[in-house]
């Protein structure tokens, strides 16, 4: 339908000559979706504003390219940068630890974002092999302390290996013992934030966090955007997981099968509280 768009623009013309384009979430332009606007931009002389963090760009599945944001200035040679770099949301103890760790990928922009909050361990390994045990004791010692909580998972389906007969589902809330909470998967939860957020499913197997599971060859069709880092778009998930909380993530971990994202964190042990229960 965009390439389609593209021709129809080529053989008929715009007739509305627009000043200004603003162009947010910037960082998930794919290249169909770019050549659409820059055959606009061709046409219109129209000054152009993107919004966009590299840092959250996760969704390769649609098409998405992130050198076209990275590479922006080349792109567009007269073009202006400003990094916002201010924060509301988290705490700085927690944007020191997502922060070095997506930008362990040396192809990440490198920022330094700032908090005027102050948590002094926002950020806390539960670990529990009993996973319907150990949400049940979050939900109830995070609640007194919390108008909202909302659980993250990788997966649609991983909620469902965390709850029992004593939890109920209604209109897509969850409730526990008088206890509410929303589960959104991580590409659901972006954009959105909560007083508290507790992750699920931070596992080291195929369906875990990072995901191992191997891309469908169809994606070589829409995107030839190849990986540059281990794990590339999987941090990117994880570090837009860790920042949708106001206040403190809670990690359910397993002392199993650890996840190789929280062997990573664990050396930020100064930002870090590890709970062990049996």
């Amino acid at each position: 339908m965009i390439n389609k768009s593209i021709l129809i623009l080529k053989e008929h013309k715009l007739k509305n000559k627009w000043q200004y384009i603003i162009i947010d979430e910037y960082q998930d332009t794919s290249l169909t979706k770019f050549n659409f606007i820059n055959e606009i931009l061709k046409q219109t002389s129209a000054k152009f504003l993107a919004v966009g963090d590299d840092f959250q760009s996760i969704y390769r599945f649609t098409g998405c390219d992130l050198s076209i944001f990275l590479n922006f200035t080349k792109y567009f040679q007269d073009s202006k940068i400003f990094k916002i770099i201010n924060t509301y949301r988290n705490p700085q103890e927690l944007i020191n630890v997502a922060g070095n760790f997506i930008m362990k990928n040396k192809y990440q922009q490198k920022k330094e974002l700032i908090s005027k909050k102050h948590i002094e361990k926002p950020i806390i390994l539960y670990y529990c092999d009993d996973k319907v045990k150990a949400l049940k004791y979050l939900l109830k010692n995070i609640t007194p302390n919390s108008k909202e909580i909302m659980v993250i998972g990788r997966n649609n389906h991983d909620i469902y290996s965390y709850i029992d007969q004593d939890f109920n589902l209604n209109n897509g809330i969850y409730s526990y013992d008088n206890i509410s909470f929303r589960y959104l998967t991580a590409h659901r939860s972006k954009g959105l934030e909560c007083d508290n957020v507790i992750l699920i499913n931070v596992t080291d197997n195929i369906i875990g966090f990072p995901s191992k599971k191997k891309e469908e060859k169809i994606i070589r069709y829409v995107n030839q955007y190849h990986n540059l880092y281990p794990y590339e778009e999987e941090r990117r998930l994880f570090y837009v997981a860790l920042t949708r909380t106001k206040n403190k993530v809670y990690i359910i971990c397993s002392t199993k099968n650890e996840s190789i994202f929280i062997k990573e964190i664990k050396k930020y042990s100064q930002y870090i509280e590890i709970n062990k229960k049996k």
